[in-house]
Protein backbone atom coordinates (compact mmCIF):
# COMPACT_ATOMS: atom_id res chain seq x y z
CA UNK A 1 0.00 0.00 0.00
CA UNK A 2 3.02 2.19 0.64
CA UNK A 3 4.25 1.55 -2.52
CA UNK A 4 1.25 2.52 -4.40
CA UNK A 5 0.77 5.36 -2.53
CA UNK A 6 4.67 6.91 -3.09
CA UNK A 7 3.40 5.77 -7.16
CA UNK A 8 0.21 8.45 -6.76
CA UNK A 9 2.46 11.03 -5.04
CA UNK A 10 4.99 11.16 -7.90
CA UNK A 11 2.02 11.14 -10.54
CA UNK A 12 0.71 14.12 -9.09
CA UNK A 13 4.07 15.69 -8.41
CA UNK A 14 4.77 14.81 -12.12
CA UNK A 15 3.02 17.48 -14.04
CA UNK A 16 3.89 19.90 -12.05
CA UNK A 17 7.37 19.91 -12.59
CA UNK A 18 6.93 19.09 -16.16
CA UNK A 19 4.41 21.86 -16.98
CA UNK A 20 6.47 24.94 -15.65
CA UNK A 21 9.93 23.35 -17.35
CA UNK A 22 8.15 24.38 -20.69
CA UNK A 23 6.71 27.34 -19.84
CA UNK A 24 10.24 28.51 -18.08
CA UNK A 25 12.36 26.94 -21.89
CA UNK A 26 9.75 28.69 -23.79
CA UNK A 27 10.13 32.12 -21.99
CA UNK A 28 12.15 34.03 -24.72
CA UNK A 29 12.88 36.97 -21.91
CA UNK A 30 14.24 34.43 -20.42
CA UNK A 31 15.78 31.95 -22.52
CA UNK A 32 16.72 34.34 -25.43
CA UNK A 33 17.62 32.78 -28.30
CA UNK A 34 18.14 29.04 -26.44
CA UNK A 35 14.34 29.50 -25.96
CA UNK A 36 11.85 26.59 -27.36
CA UNK A 37 11.41 26.39 -31.12
CA UNK A 38 7.81 26.28 -32.49
CA UNK A 39 8.23 22.07 -32.98
CA UNK A 40 9.99 21.57 -29.87
CA UNK A 41 7.26 23.21 -27.94
CA UNK A 42 4.60 21.54 -30.08
CA UNK A 43 6.15 17.67 -28.87
CA UNK A 44 6.75 19.19 -25.24
CA UNK A 45 2.83 20.13 -24.82
CA UNK A 46 1.96 16.59 -26.64
CA UNK A 47 4.70 15.02 -24.06
CA UNK A 48 2.82 16.67 -21.28
CA UNK A 49 -0.40 15.95 -22.28
CA UNK A 50 0.02 12.55 -22.73
CA UNK A 51 1.90 12.16 -18.84
CA UNK A 52 -0.87 14.34 -17.72
CA UNK A 53 -3.18 12.19 -18.70
CA UNK A 54 -1.77 8.87 -17.70
CA UNK A 55 -1.09 9.81 -14.13
CA UNK A 56 -4.43 11.22 -13.90
CA UNK A 57 -5.88 8.03 -14.76
CA UNK A 58 -3.77 6.33 -12.29
CA UNK A 59 -4.91 8.53 -9.77
CA UNK A 60 -8.69 8.04 -10.63
CA UNK A 61 -7.78 4.28 -10.46
CA UNK A 62 -6.07 4.76 -7.21
CA UNK A 63 -9.00 7.23 -5.19
CA UNK A 64 -11.55 5.26 -6.74
CA UNK A 65 -10.52 2.09 -5.05
CA UNK A 66 -9.56 4.20 -1.87
CA UNK A 67 -13.44 5.86 -2.02
CA UNK A 68 -14.93 2.18 -2.23
CA UNK A 69 -14.04 1.21 1.38
CA UNK A 70 -14.16 4.54 2.88
CA UNK A 71 -16.60 6.41 5.32
CA UNK A 72 -18.11 9.55 3.77
CA UNK A 73 -15.67 12.27 6.06
CA UNK A 74 -13.01 10.41 3.89
CA UNK A 75 -14.58 10.39 0.90
CA UNK A 76 -15.03 14.40 1.01
CA UNK A 77 -11.60 14.79 2.33
CA UNK A 78 -10.43 12.74 -0.49
CA UNK A 79 -12.23 14.01 -3.49
CA UNK A 80 -11.84 17.71 -1.61
CA UNK A 81 -7.90 17.37 -1.66
CA UNK A 82 -7.88 15.84 -5.53
CA UNK A 83 -9.97 19.29 -6.53
CA UNK A 84 -8.02 21.57 -5.20
CA UNK A 85 -4.93 19.66 -6.53
CA UNK A 86 -6.33 19.87 -10.04
CA UNK A 87 -7.67 23.24 -10.04
CA UNK A 88 -3.68 24.03 -8.83
CA UNK A 89 -2.75 22.13 -11.66
CA UNK A 90 -4.97 24.60 -14.07
CA UNK A 91 -3.58 27.67 -12.72
CA UNK A 92 0.20 26.20 -13.18
CA UNK A 93 -0.59 25.63 -16.94
CA UNK A 94 -2.37 28.91 -17.63
CA UNK A 95 -0.97 31.47 -15.07
CA UNK A 96 2.07 32.15 -16.96
CA UNK A 97 0.12 33.13 -20.47
CA UNK A 98 -1.36 35.65 -18.23
CA UNK A 99 1.56 37.22 -16.94
CA UNK A 100 3.39 37.15 -20.38
CA UNK A 101 4.91 40.94 -20.91
CA UNK A 102 2.77 43.80 -22.63
CA UNK A 103 -0.40 41.37 -21.77
CA UNK A 104 -2.96 42.49 -19.26
CA UNK A 105 -4.28 40.05 -17.02
CA UNK A 106 -7.95 40.17 -18.07
CA UNK A 107 -6.76 40.36 -21.82
CA UNK A 108 -5.03 36.50 -20.77
CA UNK A 109 -8.43 35.53 -19.30
CA UNK A 110 -10.62 36.35 -22.11
CA UNK A 111 -8.52 34.66 -24.49
CA UNK A 112 -8.47 31.28 -21.97
CA UNK A 113 -12.37 31.77 -21.69
CA UNK A 114 -13.46 33.60 -24.88
CA UNK A 115 -15.37 29.60 -25.86
CA UNK A 116 -17.92 30.83 -22.87
CA UNK A 117 -21.37 30.55 -24.49
CA UNK A 118 -23.00 33.07 -22.02
CA UNK A 119 -21.89 36.28 -21.64
CA UNK A 120 -22.76 37.40 -18.26
CA UNK A 121 -20.38 34.85 -16.79
CA UNK A 122 -17.69 35.56 -19.20
CA UNK A 123 -17.93 39.18 -17.93
CA UNK A 124 -17.43 37.96 -14.45
CA UNK A 125 -14.24 35.36 -15.38
CA UNK A 126 -12.70 38.60 -17.52
CA UNK A 127 -14.68 41.83 -16.97
CA UNK A 128 -16.36 44.53 -18.83
CA UNK A 129 -14.93 45.00 -22.61
CA UNK A 130 -13.23 47.50 -22.85
CA UNK A 131 -13.78 50.07 -25.74
CA UNK A 132 -10.75 50.51 -28.30
CA UNK A 133 -8.00 52.31 -28.01
CA UNK A 134 -8.19 55.20 -30.67
CA UNK A 135 -4.82 55.73 -32.54
CA UNK A 136 -3.14 58.99 -31.61
CA UNK A 137 -1.68 61.05 -34.44
CA UNK A 138 2.07 61.23 -34.16
CA UNK A 139 3.60 64.09 -31.46
CA UNK A 140 5.03 66.94 -33.76
CA UNK A 141 9.56 66.56 -33.40
CA UNK A 142 10.70 68.54 -30.88
CA UNK A 143 13.03 71.39 -32.32
CA UNK A 144 16.68 70.50 -31.90
CA UNK A 145 18.27 71.74 -28.71
CA UNK A 146 20.72 74.39 -29.08
CA UNK A 147 23.96 74.40 -26.32
CA UNK A 148 25.79 77.42 -25.85
CA UNK A 149 26.73 77.59 -22.17
CA UNK A 150 27.80 74.22 -20.73
CA UNK A 151 28.84 73.53 -17.40
CA UNK A 152 30.72 70.51 -16.46
CA UNK A 153 31.82 70.10 -12.30
CA UNK A 154 35.20 68.54 -12.08
CA UNK A 155 36.15 66.59 -8.96
CA UNK A 156 39.20 65.36 -9.72
CA UNK A 157 38.46 61.74 -10.67
CA UNK A 158 39.36 59.69 -14.00
CA UNK A 159 35.51 60.56 -14.77
CA UNK A 160 36.24 64.36 -15.78
CA UNK A 161 38.11 63.74 -18.98
CA UNK A 162 35.25 61.72 -19.63
CA UNK A 163 32.59 63.97 -19.00
CA UNK A 164 35.50 67.33 -20.39
CA UNK A 165 35.11 64.89 -23.61
CA UNK A 166 31.42 64.98 -23.87
CA UNK A 167 31.78 68.69 -23.27
CA UNK A 168 34.09 69.56 -25.88
CA UNK A 169 32.27 67.07 -28.76
CA UNK A 170 28.87 69.37 -28.07
CA UNK A 171 31.01 72.65 -27.78
CA UNK A 172 32.63 71.98 -31.37
CA UNK A 173 28.72 70.95 -32.59
CA UNK A 174 27.21 73.89 -30.96
CA UNK A 175 29.71 76.82 -30.38
CA UNK A 176 28.87 76.19 -26.95
CA UNK A 177 31.50 77.78 -24.08
CA UNK A 178 32.17 75.31 -21.43
CA UNK A 179 32.04 76.24 -17.68
CA UNK A 180 34.30 74.37 -15.35
CA UNK A 181 34.07 74.67 -11.54
CA UNK A 182 35.87 72.90 -8.88
CA UNK A 183 34.93 72.65 -5.60
CA UNK A 184 37.61 72.40 -2.51
CA UNK A 185 36.01 70.77 0.32
CA UNK A 186 39.10 70.67 2.69
CA UNK A 187 38.61 72.61 5.97
CA UNK A 188 41.72 75.12 5.67
CA UNK A 189 40.05 76.08 2.25
CA UNK A 190 36.25 77.09 3.23
CA UNK A 191 38.10 79.07 5.72
CA UNK A 192 40.50 81.25 4.09
CA UNK A 193 39.08 80.76 0.87
CA UNK A 194 41.58 81.58 -2.04
CA UNK A 195 43.91 82.59 0.30
CA UNK A 196 44.81 79.16 1.09
CA UNK A 197 47.61 77.71 0.01
CA UNK A 198 47.73 74.12 1.02
CA UNK A 199 49.04 71.21 -1.00
CA UNK A 200 45.70 69.95 -1.93
CA UNK A 201 44.81 73.69 -3.26
CA UNK A 202 47.61 74.10 -5.38
CA UNK A 203 47.38 70.37 -7.05
CA UNK A 204 44.28 71.16 -7.77
CA UNK A 205 44.28 74.53 -9.28
CA UNK A 206 47.43 72.92 -11.52
CA UNK A 207 45.10 70.49 -12.15
CA UNK A 208 42.53 72.90 -13.53
CA UNK A 209 45.01 75.07 -15.59
CA UNK A 210 46.04 72.02 -17.23
CA UNK A 211 42.60 71.12 -18.67
CA UNK A 212 41.93 74.83 -19.26
CA UNK A 213 45.08 74.85 -21.34
CA UNK A 214 44.81 72.40 -23.42
CA UNK A 215 40.99 73.01 -24.35
CA UNK A 216 42.00 76.51 -25.24
CA UNK A 217 44.81 74.88 -27.90
CA UNK A 218 41.95 73.42 -30.10
CA UNK A 219 40.12 76.50 -30.08
CA UNK A 220 37.02 75.95 -27.41
CA UNK A 221 35.86 78.92 -25.51
CA UNK A 222 36.30 78.02 -21.58
CA UNK A 223 35.79 79.05 -18.37
CA UNK A 224 37.24 78.14 -14.98
CA UNK A 225 35.71 78.80 -11.71
CA UNK A 226 36.89 77.32 -7.72
CA UNK A 227 34.97 77.33 -4.98
CA UNK A 228 34.91 76.54 -1.54
CA UNK A 229 32.49 74.97 0.43
CA UNK A 230 31.38 71.71 2.49
CA UNK A 231 28.64 71.06 0.33
CA UNK A 232 29.47 70.65 -3.61
CA UNK A 233 26.15 69.99 -4.35
CA UNK A 234 24.97 73.64 -3.08
CA UNK A 235 27.45 75.23 -4.54
CA UNK A 236 26.91 73.61 -8.17
CA UNK A 237 23.51 74.56 -7.99
CA UNK A 238 24.41 77.90 -6.78
CA UNK A 239 27.23 78.51 -9.60
CA UNK A 240 24.84 77.12 -12.37
CA UNK A 241 21.80 79.66 -11.44
CA UNK A 242 24.74 82.59 -11.94
CA UNK A 243 25.94 81.34 -15.34
CA UNK A 244 22.53 79.95 -16.70
CA UNK A 245 23.63 76.96 -18.71
CA UNK A 246 21.66 75.16 -21.30
CA UNK A 247 22.99 71.85 -20.18
CA UNK A 248 25.08 70.10 -17.20
CA UNK A 249 27.49 67.28 -17.92
CA UNK A 250 28.74 65.66 -14.45
CA UNK A 251 30.63 62.11 -13.98
CA UNK A 252 29.19 59.37 -12.02
CA UNK A 253 31.01 58.63 -8.85
CA UNK A 254 29.85 55.03 -8.70
CA UNK A 255 28.88 54.89 -5.13
CA UNK A 256 25.97 52.23 -4.71
CA UNK A 257 23.66 52.24 -1.79
CA UNK A 258 25.25 52.74 1.05
CA UNK A 259 28.04 54.36 -0.29
CA UNK A 260 25.50 57.10 -1.06
CA UNK A 261 24.11 57.39 2.56
CA UNK A 262 28.21 57.81 3.64
CA UNK A 263 29.62 59.49 0.80
CA UNK A 264 26.53 61.61 -0.33
CA UNK A 265 25.09 61.76 -3.68
CA UNK A 266 25.65 65.15 -5.57
CA UNK A 267 24.38 64.32 -8.40
CA UNK A 268 20.54 63.70 -7.12
CA UNK A 269 20.16 66.70 -5.90
CA UNK A 270 22.00 68.96 -8.71
CA UNK A 271 19.71 67.64 -11.01
CA UNK A 272 16.41 67.90 -8.80
CA UNK A 273 17.00 71.51 -8.36
CA UNK A 274 17.89 72.57 -11.92
CA UNK A 275 16.01 72.80 -14.39
CA UNK A 276 17.96 71.97 -17.47
CA UNK A 277 18.96 68.86 -18.80
CA UNK A 278 21.99 66.84 -16.89
CA UNK A 279 24.10 64.51 -18.37
CA UNK A 280 25.61 61.52 -16.32
CA UNK A 281 28.82 60.23 -18.13
CA UNK A 282 29.84 56.53 -16.68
Amino acid sequence: RLLILSQVVLSLQLPFAVIPLIHFTSDRARMGSFANKTWVKVLAWSAAAVIVSLNVRLVITTVSAWLAGAGGLVSGLVIAVCAAVFLLLVWVTFEPLLRRPGRDRREGLARIFAWLPVEPLRQWLTGPRRAPVEAQPPLPPAPAPQYRRILVPLDHTPLDHRAVAHAVALAKMHGARIYLLHVEEDVTSQVYGAAAATAEVEAGQRYLDGIVAGLRAEGIDVEAAVSYSAQPKTEIVRFARAVNPDLVIMGAHGHRRLKDLIFGNTIDPVRHELEVPVLIVR
